[in-house]
């Protein structure tokens, strides 16, 4: 398993890196409710009815909290939690509901610290690791014929689903 990538070149006009490149990480494919129920319910007891009405129940409980201000951890996953767009008002008094433009989920993956030490001052150090990104590697997506790193289910010449790239 690895995460692949295509290389991107920034072409912005006014950026300071201009010219050069970048990798950016690339979907080879979606998996749908059902089919990641399928796979639990091979790897574990449970029926894939069961882990399917479970994964169902989830998202209408999470949108329940969601909608009442709360936070939603799921171990080893992460946090989800609402963000909100908003316009500005004169003064505090003038800012009320009418001034949100809109909502959004915030999801911070999950992580845990690894202490490896105290330093002089008697402050732990070490390092931060996300577990659903443990032990990932890269690999770089193999090119087109016309050097596009092009999604799977891209239509041959609809190039709004590619970006150019430099053969390897």
């Amino acid at each position: 398993m690895s995460i692949r990538y295509r290389k991107v070149q920034d072409n912005r006009e006014k950026s300071k890196n201009r010219g050069k490149w970048y990798g950016r990480a690339v979907i080879l494919d979606e998996i749908s409710t059902k089919e990641l129920a399928d796979e639990i319910a091979h790897a574990t007891t449970v029926t894939y009815a069961d882990v399917l009405a479970v994964l169902a129940e989830t998202a209408v409980f999470m949108r329940n909290h969601l909608l009442n201000s709360q936070k939603v951890t799921l171990d080893g996953i992460g946090s989800f939690r609402v963000g909100m767009t908003t316009r500005p008002a004169e003064s505090f008094d003038k800012f009320d509901s009418s001034n949100i433009s809109g909502y959004h989920i915030v999801y911070t993956p999950m992580r845990t610290f690894n202490v490896t030490g105290v330093n002089e001052a008697g402050n732990r150090t070490g390092f931060y690791v996300k577990p659903l990104l443990q032990g990932a590697t890269a690999k770089e997506a193999p090119m087109s014929r016309n050097n596009t790193c092009a999604k799977p289910d891209a239509k041959p010449g609809n190039n709004s689903d590619t970006t150019t790239a430099k053969p390897a």
